[in-house]
């Protein structure tokens, strides 16, 4: 049985942070690891089901081109009308790569650092952990919409990311 919450582990000790604070709001979170869920019987269930379910493809180690056996899976996750998606750093990257956009080194590459960034009208100090970037032509790109999803190159769980239930609201009002 699956949760509502999907928690895609990449091997990364952020992934239960982003649980925690997803569970104040929902009780029904999953952390399942990527090899798991990619080569079992979940993804097939997920593939399936007609439940409104969020899938959030945690951060993680490494170049979204050494798990490149998981992005057709990916896309078809993406397409499923009653899924939401979300990708956090390496999940951001994976879903930039299926989008068409290039994955490249950031011009400023970080570890625990805070910067602003717009979003929703709104300057928010958030949390980077990266040396990885997606890229549209010549400009790096932080955040990510697509018609049943969103991805962040931040940590949105993080302490040092500023009011981290705004980050996660479209995927919460999903799923009501």
């Amino acid at each position: 049985m699956l949760d509502k919450i999907l928690i895609i582990d990449f091997e990364d000790s952020f992934t239960y942070n982003i649980a925690n604070v997803l569970y104040a709001h929902e009780k029904s979170v999953q952390v399942l690891g990527h090899r798991e869920f990619f080569s079992s019987l979940y993804f097939d269930e997920l593939m399936k089901s007609s439940q409104k379910r969020a899938l959030i493809l945690g951060p993680g180690p490494g170049h979204p081109d050494e798990y490149i056996h998981y992005q057709e899976k990916i896309k078809l996750l993406m397409d499923k009308k009653n899924l939401f998606v979300m990708g956090i750093c390496l999940g951001h990257q994976l879903m930039g790569k299926i989008a068409g956009r290039r994955v490249d080194y950031s011009r400023h590459q970080v570890h625990g650092q805070s910067e602003l960034i717009e979003f929703k009208g709104r300057k928010i100090p958030v949390q980077r952990y990266n040396s990885l970037s997606v890229w549209e032509k010549e400009k790096e790109v932080d955040i990510q919409e697509f018609p049943r999803g969103v991805s962040y190159q931040f940590h949105p769980e993080s302490i040092g990311t500023a009011d981290n239930d705004i980050f996660f609201k479209d995927l919460l009002v999903f799923l009501e």
